[in-house]
């Protein structure tokens, strides 16, 4: 098993920010003819706030998510995970 897991170590994720990538295809939402739906953000008390920020810019510098704009919009959500 020890073999195996330094054979492939590169296939296994070392951090939370290590989620992988593949560019081998594109993905698309069809929402058929449905309008878009934009919801305006909601506000956060400031200690979340800069949680929120740092985590959002932690992902941008990771490559994870991207700054976009559209017509579609959704307010974030922040959950504490059981762990802390």
């Amino acid at each position: 098993m020890k073999e195996l897991l330094q054979e492939f170590q590169n296939l296994f994720s070392t951090s939370d920010s290590d989620v992988g990538r593949c560019n081998m295809t594109q993905h698309r939402i069809n929402t058929g003819n449905h309008p878009p739906i934009k919801q305006y953000p909601r506000r956060l008390p400031l200690a979340k706030k800069e949680e929120a920020e740092r985590l959002v810019k932690e992902m941008v510098d990771n490559g994870i998510i991207e700054e976009s704009s559209g017509p579609w919009a959704s307010p974030i959500v922040l959950v504490k995970k059981k762990d802390g």
